[in-house]
């Protein structure tokens, strides 16, 4: 299932994003919506099945 894969791929770059100096949170935003939206949609396609 794609959304998994894309939500842990959203984590890990949402952890880099933080741990660089200095923190770019631009980056971390972007992929916080990234992993909240691959939730929201795997949820979705859990439901349906």
């Amino acid at each position: 299932m794609y959304f998994s894969a894309l939500s842990i791929y959203s984590c890990m770059f949402m952890r880099f994003a933080w741990k660089v100096q200095p923190r770019n949170l631009l980056l971390f935003a972007c992929h916080m919506t990234n992993v909240t939206a691959q939730v929201t949609q795997g949820t979705r396609f859990i439901k349906y099945q």
